[in-house]
């Protein structure tokens, strides 16, 4: 993941845009909580979700919220916590914003990967926020930020969470290690020609699903929602597609032109695979159809497809072609370097960018092809098991 992600990830920023109505009124149903908890799954460098942040302190009018950026161990964590304050000031309507764990603090349960500092565990996680909103007065809005993977732990203890919201991130399979996807840069998409392969990942990627409902379900208090906006497929295989369809067609077909004139090599075709499944309707209905519709206590409210307009369009097809290309290295980059180095360390740096630049070329030749390159959906799910918040664990 780049530095400074949320620069060139609009397309994010706009799935993400598509949460905030549902994330918002499941927040009013909360509005007597001392505290509303929400939890921001996939949250990247923060940027995409300091509008979320200021429209529920808007709403919450001065009554305290925790809002917790979620992601990896290695996300970048101190280019968020370099944002924040730049963004909030340390005030909002006059209030106090606390941001935590602050720079340079040290600790059980703060940890840093190399990445900046982060909260290691649902339960430091906790104690943290708890701490955070005990002083007198209160903050208005506490923001902390948690590297706790998604489909492995809660991000706050169990029944604790009030809203957990999601934009771009659920598509991602962790446990994806040795899964080959030949002939596409997305596993499932139309380029991906071995069935025995596809059936590997759609395995792998249904397990996962049904894992990080679970973790959902563990960490939201009763009545809570999980609002997600997750890249999606109209169409099973070999038809799936979806997020950048377009695009990585001509990433495919790019990389097999370098393979066929010699200038790459198999191997390192073969290691441009980006862990990710675009799920169907149906892939994401199935888990509580399968248990009589509920996963852990966790009920789906609704599910249905959206499409984005680009939001990198610009009527110069150049600017536009350089603006969405650049969208791919936001998530791109680090992944294509490390495939290029298979060529030599000293060639890989070169050679992203020939790629990038021959890849801005073929979409700035056609480029309305683009102008619906991302299908998502809409997921919203709803905790019934009747469980309430964990007063010695959260405020």
């Amino acid at each position: 993941m780049a530095d400074d992600y949320a620069r060139h990830a609009l397309s994010q920023r706009a799935a993400f845009e598509a949460t905030h109505p549902a994330a918002l009124g499941a927040a009013r149903l909360f509005a007597d909580e001392p505290a509303l908890r929400v939890v921001d799954l996939g949250a990247a460098d923060g940027v995409n979700s300091h509008g979320l942040i200021r429209e529920l302190a808007e709403q919450r009018a001065g009554r305290p919220l925790i809002y917790a950026l979620v992601d990896l161990p290695t996300n970048v964590w101190r280019v968020a916590a370099d944002h924040l304050p730049h963004a909030f000031g340390g005030a909002a309507d006059g209030s106090e914003v606390v941001i935590i764990p602050a720079s340079g603090n040290a600790g059980p349960g703060v940890a840093d990967a190399g990445t900046g500092v982060h909260y290691a565990s649902p339960e430091a996680h906790g104690a943290a926020c708890r701490r955070a909103v005990e002083r007198d007065p209160p903050p208005a809005v506490v923001i902390s930020m948690a590297g706790i993977p998604l489909h492995r732990a809660p991000c706050l203890p169990s029944g604790s969470v009030h809203v957990a919201v999601s934009g771009t991130a659920m598509h991602w399979v962790a446990d994806a290690s040795g899964l080959a996807s030949t002939g596409s840069v997305f596993p499932g998409y139309p380029d991906h020609i071995d069935g025995a392969e596809r059936r590997a990942w759609r395995v792998a990627a249904a397990h996962q699903w049904e894992r990080l409902l679970e973790m959902r379900a563990t960490e939201l208090a009763g009545g809570g929602r999980f609002v997600a906006a997750l890249p999606a497929s109209p169409a099973p295989c070999p038809e799936r597609r979806g997020l950048y369809v377009e695009l990585i067609g001509d990433m495919n077909r790019l990389l097999a032109d370098w393979r066929r004139t010699g200038r790459i090599g198999a191997a390192t075709v073969g290691a441009v695979v980006v862990p990710v499944w675009m799920r169907t309707l149906d892939e994401i209905r199935h888990p509580f159809e399968e248990r009589d519709g509920s996963v852990a206590g966790l009920e789906l409210e609704s599910a249905e497809l959206f499409r984005l307009d680009n939001p990198y369009w610009h009527d110069d097809p150049v600017v536009f072609a350089r603006d969405y290309v650049r969208s791919v290295t936001a998530w791109g980059s680090p992944l294509l370097l490390s495939a290029f180095a298979r060529e030599g360390e000293d060639r890989a740096h070169g050679l992203l960018a020939d790629f990038l630049a021959e890849l801005e070329e073929r979409v700035a030749d056609v480029p309305d092809r683009y102008r619906w390159d991302y299908i998502q959906a809409l997921v919203i799910c709803r905790k019934v098991d009747g469980s309430a918040p964990s007063r010695r664990a959260m405020p």
